[in-house]
């Protein structure tokens, strides 16, 4: 693969949640975009599209990614014609596929396109001129005022029209295909009118790539169907004549559509399974989305203990709590009047969980409230500990930092990476083994406005800064002790929750949108801990009995919503050990003659007392090293 100007950063731009925007809350004018544009064969196309692209994208910031298949000089044309726009609002890049590179023909050109976009819009278009670049403007226009996350340039729509498509029998055919694709998939594409086009916006945020199985030319259809959460809307164009190159479509073409829209109709409902592989320890499947647990996400986790989640209607069970450990198998269900209802079967290597369709309207309460807390004793059983710490590394060492919640745990963890060369291995949680090695749980992290004013290097924009404000309010350490008071007077707090995070999700973003270049570490050693307190000042080193004893406390303290105790009864009850003295001994084992240190503070200054003290810590490994092997010489 050669790219000409370097493709950075290609990761997954990510969002803090697959539901956040309201359609009451007004997007901002988009400012920038990738534009890709799968080419075979397309040279004496190039120019002209370039500098329609160049006069229509004026005051946005453009980049085109042509993703080239071609047998003819195209790559070369591509490469020539880029030399030619040197404004950095205008950046053509190509990834040209060679020999086996080219799997999946259109589609897995395109999706190579989207997987090296670092903007969260993408949009797709054909290089054969037929696609007119002013439609992009348009799509651009309705992506930011309206609640959508895909907008597709149909040909169908009501001032759309397929004139380009010259000869009766191309039209008739792709009329047929759009009608096949409509009847397979009715629920899927209700609101679309041209599932076959090829001319899309998409917000890349929203998509996971791995769920998309290119082949052929269906890639909008592939999208639509293995994304069923994606809220599409139309605009109409004109699709042109094609000005020089050959059209791809054939018989043989339309055959192998055929076959391959029965494939993704035997193949939908499984793909709308979500999986998740947890470091190969524990497998996750949901009816839902789980956007905690994106970054795990996996084709298959076959063979893997699982944690089950369906949506189903549970008004057979009881109001309240109900605990039954005599059958063969244990089960509780916990139900509010008000529509939270979960209930918990354990199996031997499967946990089946079904939740109400009330619950999974709001992902992350059905993730933390329901799917996080079997995941910590499940872990335990597997010899890990699941840890609520942050933790960075440096180089293959690992530092943990531990607080009660909300004392700006996440705060100074970000400070540190934006202003260090330590690298980001998880900011809540991490899973912990009693050899001390320390795997990530990537989770998107929860902030607040004040957190991104303090750091300097951010990629959220205007729109995304100002949402914090609000969400920053309800999800706050206010709301969190309001939370819990509501607990205490017995009100169906797990409901209440759910609406909330329905309303106004909480904040939420992977560390990549965060600290820009970060760099991250899947796993490391334990070498220390940081316990950083509110009040006071000074550093002190804790006793292992007491660091272990404050873990543990901080810990727990971030459980405790319903229906937290109904499960972890159930789940202590059913095992033949005593899960918590497990933990207790993995964390132990596992923190062994590691140094810990408290740090307090009246300014909140832990950020830059952390990396010097590590610093510190790694001189004095150092020189310990040296004085070792100096004695063993002599």
């Amino acid at each position: 693969m050669t790219e000409i100007d370097m493709v950075q950063n290609s990761t997954i731009v990510e969002s803090h949640d697959k539901t956040t925007l309201s359609g009451n809350l007004e997007r901002a004018p988009l400012s920038q975009v990738t534009v890709v544009v799968p080419t075979r064969n397309e040279r004496d196309n190039i120019q002209p599209l370039l500098q329609s692209l160049e006069s229509t994208m004026q005051g946005i910031d453009t980049t085109i990614i042509f993703v080239d298949d071609s047998d003819d000089d195209t790559a070369t044309r591509i490469a020539d014609e880029s030399l030619m726009f040197t404004s950095d609002g205008f950046r053509p890049l190509l990834i040209e596929r060679v020999g086996e590179e080219r799997v999946g023909g259109l589609s897995g050109a395109v999706l190579a396109g989207l997987e090296a976009a670092t903007t969260q819009w993408v949009c797709v278009m054909d290089g054969d001129l037929q696609h007119p670049p002013a439609t992009v403007l348009e799509m651009l226009d309705r992506a930011s005022d309206a609640d959508t996350s895909i907008v597709i340039a149909s040909r169908y729509a009501a001032d759309g029209s397929n004139a380009g498509l010259s000869r009766p029998g191309r039209k008739l055919a792709s009329t047929m295909a759009g009608q096949l694709a409509k009847s397979a998939f009715s629920t899927a594409l209700a609101n679309v009118t041209d599932p076959m086009s090829g001319f899309f916006l998409v917000d890349k945020s929203r998509l996971d790539t791995r769920l998309i199985r290119p082949r052929g030319f269906k890639i909008l259809l592939e999208i639509l169907v293995s994304h069923p959460d994606l809220n599409p809307c139309e605009v109409a164009f004109t699709f042109a004549g094609r000005e020089s190159g050959e059209s791809k479509a054939s018989p043989k073409q339309g055959l192998e559509f055929v076959r391959q829209l029965r494939q993704l109709k035997a193949n939908a409902s499984s793909r709308l399974t979500w999986r998740y592989n947890i470091h190969d320890i524990i497998a996750v499947e949901s009816d839902k989305a789980l956007p905690e647990l994106e970054k795990f996400l996996a084709r298959s986790v076959r063979g893997l203990p699982s944690i089950c989640v369906r949506v189903a209607s549970l008004h057979h069970t009881p109001l309240g709590e109900s605990l039954d450990l005599t059958g063969d198998v244990p089960v509780v269900t916990y139900r509010e009047r008000t529509g939270f209802g979960m209930s918990l079967t354990l199996g031997v290597n499967a946990t089946d969980v079904v939740v109400t369709p009330f619950v999974a309207k709001s992902p992350h309460v059905m993730y933390t409230n329901v799917v996080e807390p079997i995941l910590r004793w499940r872990l335990v059983e597997y010899g890990f500990a699941l840890v609520h710490a942050a933790c960075f590394a440096d180089g293959d060492d690992a530092y943990l930092i531990t607080a009660l919640t909300d004392t700006g745990k996440t705060t100074t963890m970000l400070k540190v990476l934006d202003r260090s060369d330590l690298k980001f291995v998880s900011d809540d949680l991490i899973i912990l083994t009693s050899d001390g090695v320390v795997r990530t749980f990537p989770k998107p992290l929860t902030i607040s406005a004040h957190t991104v004013h303090a750091l300097r290097n951010t990629t959220l924009n205007k729109r995304e800064r100002l949402t914090l404000i609000p969400q920053s309010r309800v999800h706050s350490r206010e709301g969190r002790r309001l939370a819990f008071f509501l607990t205490k007077c017995r009100l169906p707090v797990a409901s209440i929750n759910a609406i909330i995070q329905r309303v106004i999700p909480p904040p939420k973003y992977h560390v990549e949108r965060l600290v820009r270049g970060v760099r991250t570490a899947s796993h490391a050693t334990a070498r220390g801990m940081f316990v950083i307190q509110r009040g006071g000042a000074g550093e002190e080193t804790m006793e292992s009995a007491d660091s272990l004893r404050t873990l543990l406390a901080n810990c727990d303290d971030a459980f405790g919503f319903p229906p937290y105790s109904s499960l972890e009864r159930l789940l202590l009850a059913a095992s033949d050990d005593d899960l918590r003295a497990r933990e207790r001994a993995i964390i132990a084992s596992g923190l062994f003659d590691r140094p810990v240190v408290a740090m307090r503070s009246d300014s909140l200054d832990w950020a830059e007392r952390i990396p010097a003290a590590v610093r510190n810590w790694r001189s004095f490994a150092a020189d310990a090293d040296a004085s070792m092997s100096s004695t063993e010489q002599s």
